[in-house]
């Protein structure tokens, strides 16, 4: 039985873990946009990268760098990240976004083992996401 090459179980990972994001970053059917802030329907929702992917591969399946992001602000709004910044910070802190950053350019070579590691965790937690009660609508 032949293994699955690197990038297919890297877009394999992606797929669940963008899932498991949105998971996390949903309740009762809706979100709340990290970036415009809007509420709105689950069908309108990405896994919206505050560092892109192309930047740095480092922080590809960083929980704290992919959130809840309404399909316009990911993909056709160029200012999003004015207000995903603003967001995060509330969301994870300042030093935390700093961190990410600090992080962006970063380049990372994920592993056969690595992937499937996210794949097992990320297809467990979906299933049982533990969402904290916060002030914040994420």
């Amino acid at each position: 039985m032949a293994l699955e090459t690197i990038p297919k179980l890297t877009a394999k990972a992606q797929r669940i873990f963008n899932a498991y994001i949105r998971e996390r970053d949903s309740r009762n059917g809706y979100f709340t946009c990290i970036s415009c802030f809007r509420s709105m329907p689950t069908d309108q929702m990405d896994a919206g990268h505050y560092v892109p992917v192309k930047s740095g591969s480092f922080l590809r399946f960083n929980e704290y760098n992919v959130n809840g992001e309404c399909k316009r602000c990911n993909g056709f709004d160029e200012f999003h990240l004015i207000g995903y910044r603003k967001h995060l910070i509330m969301k994870i802190g300042k030093e935390m976004v700093e961190w990410l950053e600090k992080h962006r350019f970063e380049v990372k070579k994920w592993t056969r083992t690595e992937l499937n590691e996210i794949i097992t965790k990320h297809k467990q937690n979906g299933k049982n996401t533990n969402r904290k009660d916060s002030q914040l609508p994420f």
